[in-house]
């Protein structure tokens, strides 16, 4: 079965042979206690990789998220993008839960924030907490939260999880990614990032492939929050395998990560290019996302067409997504690679174009399903 839903971007697999040996899976202490040698040298790799000065490692997005959560709440006002991944969202709930008041703006509205940033109380320092895109993989205006935030002595929190590995610096129209593979902050071109007012969350089990996750920003800050964690104090570290998986993805990145972005966007441009010319000649109500981002985002006039869709590749052998979003409607996830062959991309399109003809009729107005705000695989 050829794979469009599997997010390992790059390709990245690290397979047992790659990776080395081990004493032991854990050490039966909690991160807070002793951090593992080798988690605090895949926490410096990821500092200096990002731009900040200071990292630290955690099992997933959520424990690392719980962890800055329960910092930041007592110290800061928190204001939440209202399209927040739905992981992140669950550890503001905590917060919540514990009687810690969010504020929302709209997703990825600048001005909305700054409005937001202005009606609030100003007894504490904002801590403003975004996703790195907004709509269809298009950056989020990270500099703009952080100049509105500076003034105050504020934050920014930024889940990069989707982009960490894909962009870099020196982004140019002939270079959309940028260089390094160094995520959010490499990308938004600030001048000096390790003094910027920032902390990076991302999971490396996308674009690195490798099941932990890292929380990057100010040392002092992220010293605080590796020393008092809940999570760091309660929970198991990242595995000795999650950790060498990390160090083999930071080498791969630096001897073939420019190579692996390249072949990458050879792929996603073949298959976007081609899901548009579906959508002029073979599928009038197909509508695709934009074509900066691996992920690529299938909508059709209703959700029965979607389902025949998604049912259809199946029995063709080819893996996709069905999505469930937020106020209703399915939408169908299809993934670029690095390892896709060119002829799997046309294969896929090929598929698309046999099953259009037996797809369920499309009635009226072609249904747009509303850009996700949050999604869940189903």
């Amino acid at each position: 079965m050829i794979d469009f839903a599997s997010a390992l971007y790059l390709g990245m697999r690290h397979p047992a042979g790659a990776l080395g040996t081990w004493d032991a899976l854990t050490t039966g202490l909690p991160a807070a206690l002793a951090a593992a040698p080798l988690a605090r040298r895949v926490a410096a790799d990821a500092a200096s990789l990002q731009g900040t000065e200071a990292g630290m490692v955690g099992a997933s997005t959520l424990h690392l998220a719980i962890d800055a959560f329960d910092r930041l709440g007592r110290t800061h006002a928190l204001i939440a993008d209202d399209a927040l991944y739905p992981v992140m969202r669950w550890a503001l709930e905590r917060m919540m839960g514990r009687g810690v008041p969010v504020t929302w703006f709209r997703h990825g509205d600048a001005a909305d924030l700054a409005h937001k940033l202005g009606r609030r109380a100003a007894a504490r320092p904002p801590a403003v907490v975004t996703d790195a895109t907004v709509g269809d993989g298009v950056p989020a205006p990270i500099e703009r939260y952080v100049n509105a935030v500076r003034r105050e002595a504020g934050l920014v929190l930024v889940d990069h999880s989707q982009v960490l590995g894909l962009t870099g610096e020196r982004a140019s129209s002939r270079s959309p990614w940028g260089q390094g593979g160094g995520g959010a902050l490499r990308h938004a071109a600030l001048t000096a990032p390790s003094t910027q007012p920032v902390l990076l969350l991302a999971s490396w089990a996308k674009a690195f492939g490798a099941p932990l996750a890292t929380l990057c920003g100010p040392a002092a800050l992220i010293n605080d929050i590796a020393r008092d964690g809940p999570a760091q104090s309660h929970c198991s570290p990242a595995s000795a395998v999650a950790l060498l998986a990390a160090l083999d993805a930071l080498a791969i990145n630096r001897r073939a990560g420019a190579r692996l972005r390249l072949r990458l966007l050879h792929r996603l441009h073949r298959l976007h290019d081609g899901l548009r010319a579906l959508a002029r000649f073979a599928v009038p109500d197909l509508h695709v996302s934009g074509r900066w981002h691996p992920l690529q985002r299938l909508e059709l006039a209703s959700d029965e067409r979607a389902l025949a869709l998604h049912a259809g590749l199946i029995a063709r052998g080819m893996r996709t997504a069905l999505l469930r979003q937020r106020g209703g409607g399915y939408a169908l996830i299809v993934i670029a690679r690095a390892d896709h062959r060119v002829a799997d991309i046309d294969a896929l399109l090929d598929a698309i174009a046999s099953l259009a003809p037996r797809l369920p009729a499309a009635r009226g107005v072609a249904r747009r399903i509303t850009a996700s705000t949050e999604i869940e695989h189903v």
